[in-house]
């Protein structure tokens, strides 16, 4: 199916789904600065954008900047919102609301993206686009560090000052997501559009290349798909979806791919994970580098994040995918992660329904996690849903709240007292902080450091005496296609014998006769994680 004419209909359902992957995915970035020149020629639309420029200067702040343009001959004004506010672990300090942010054109290496006023908002930078009378054309250009940035246009916008109450946001037709052609759009419509700048190390930004976009050749794709559903509060019937299957993704593997069910926050769709996660761009670069093995990933628009939201996971969502995807359906190759109001629904499937998902990230949390109560004193008290046996089977939880969530907000609040409710009951955990709010930046972040360190990376360890050889087996916790490599230290009544022994096709072997209790510990991989026997 090409691409005009799989996107002849709004919606599809999975037998006629449009893969959008490799080439759709690439943003259309370019670094030529005649384009306004060119603009004057093109076709009659009353408003028409072109793609946004990103231009190395090697020059302060960040060596990079970037023109964003939009012809619009007959508006009176167009404001441009990005997501280029920025912060500091030092200026938050006094400052957690961020009342007087950084700027793009005074960044420094260190700060962060966080909005003004710091919250769960969408409060980031609005600055007027400037005219050229002689094209139509309006223009911004901004200095901005290594990233991937949304941003959006306001055409005619009355509010004043850097105000856009009251006005209509548009995406970038020129830079459009990946379920867009022109003016017909596959499920939900993206909100804003992102543009990536790469780094120039003199000026201490990142190398943030793994959230760019990988080489065509290494790309996956991803897909639309409408799934039926009965669930109450989804008016149209139907949950709109989407998935990700990596470059080479195979229906007829005989081990079927690890399946991550990954949700937005509240009031966001699909769409939220494809464009403002870089969920594609992020997996396609991890997998080429072999940091992590494929999966599948499925991204649904679902319901309200409580107890509606769990069964249309597991009764609609994941079965009609399961029927029409090569997707394991043992909860030791399924994840399930989402941000703010779903990450509530990460820690409902934790809590209530435990044995659901090999692997839990619950990320941003707003609710969701059993109370604990801090006295200052002694043992501290935690609720007894911490103490379920169960907890001490999930193979993988991934805790994570950005360092600059205001102090007193339901997300540092539920993210604190989950912490202090696993440790206390001493359920193992990953816990991910850094320097960002309730952001898209933070939650980059924050999916990479789950697939790096927790999700489908569990390993199990175990020994078999012999009189005069020992053997440790490893094994992955999930069905994958390619075992665990590394070493293997024995021990002998917790003391090391000999040199770590190499692991062959699972298996290591310390060939001498030992006295005492034996035990071995596997070193981990760039896909597995450690293990311990017990």
């Amino acid at each position: 199916m090409s691409l005009v004419q799989s996107l002849s209909t709004r919606r599809v359902a999975v037998t006629a789904a449009c893969l959008l992957g490799a080439a759709a995915a690439v943003s259309p970035l370019v670094t030529t600065t005649s384009a306004d020149a060119a603009a004057s020629s093109t076709s009659a639309k009353t408003t028409h954008t072109l793609a946004p420029t990103v231009r190395h200067t090697g020059k302060g702040p960040t060596g990079y900047v970037v023109t964003f343009r939009v012809k619009a001959p007959d508006a009176e004004n167009v404001k441009i919102k990005g997501t280029w506010t920025f912060a500091s672990d030092l200026s938050t300090s006094t400052d957690q609301t961020n009342s007087s942010p950084i700027s793009a054109a005074t960044w420094t290496a260190g700060d962060f993206p966080l909005q003004s006023p710091n919250g769960p908002g969408e409060a980031w930078a609005v600055a007027d686009m400037t005219l050229n009378p002689g094209n139509g054309v309006w223009r911004y250009t901004v200095p901005l560090p290594s990233g991937t940035f949304d941003y959006q246009f306001y055409v005619d916008c009355t509010a004043e000052g850097t105000s856009t109450s009251g006005c209509t946001s548009e995406p970038d037709p020129a830079n459009p997501a990946y379920n867009t052609d022109g003016d017909t759009v596959l499920g939900h419509a993206a909100v804003f559009s992102q543009v990536y700048v790469p780094s120039d190390s003199r000026f201490g930004t990142e190398d943030r290349s793994w959230e760019a976009d990988a080489a065509v050749s290494k790309q996956g794709s991803l897909a639309e798909v409408e799934i039926p559903t009965s669930t109450d509060n989804i008016a149209s019937g139907i949950d709109s979806t989407a998935i990700y299957t990596p470059k080479g993704y195979d229906p007829d593997r005989a081990k079927p791919y690890p399946v991550l069910v990954l949700s937005h926050g509240g009031g966001e769709t699909e769409i939220a994970w494809p464009t403002r996660g870089r969920i594609q761009q992020i997996l396609d670069n991890l997998i080429a580098s072999k940091q992590v093995q494929k999966m599948v990933v499925v991204m649904p628009t679902g319901t309200s994040p409580s107890g509606d939201y769990d069964s249309e996971i597991l009764d609609t969502v994941l079965p009609y995918v399961a029927d029409r995807y090569n997707i394991s359906t043992d909860s030791s190759g399924m994840a399930f992660a989402g941000t703010s109001a779903y990450g509530t629904a990460a820690n409902n499937f934790l809590f209530t329904d435990t044995t659901a998902f090999g692997y839990v990230g619950a990320w941003s949390p707003a609710n969701g996690a059993p109370a604990v109560t801090v006295t200052g004193q002694g043992t501290t008290p935690v609720d007894d849903a911490y103490y379920n046996p169960e907890l001490l089977d999930v193979l993988g939880i991934h805790v994570a709240i950005g360092a600059q969530e205001t102090g007193g907000n339901a997300p540092m609040m539920t993210a604190q007292a989950e912490r202090i409710g696993l440790v206390t009951a001493g359920v193992p955990f990953t816990w991910f902080t850094e320097g960002g709010g309730h952001t898209w930046a933070f939650w980059k972040d924050t999916l990479r450091d789950f697939l790096l360190r927790v999700a489908f990376r569990t390993t199990t360890t175990s020994v078999t005496a012999g009189d005069s050889s020992q053997t440790a087996s490893v094994a992955s916790a999930t069905t994958e296609t390619k075992a665990p490599t590394g070493t293997v230290q024995f021990y002998v009544d917790g003391s090391p014998v000999g040199n770590a022994k190499p692991l062959v096709d699972g298996t290591a072997t310390l060939n001498r006769a030992v006295s005492g209790t034996l035990t071995a510990t596997y070193s981990g991989d760039t896909l597995y994680n450690t293990s311990t026997s017990k």
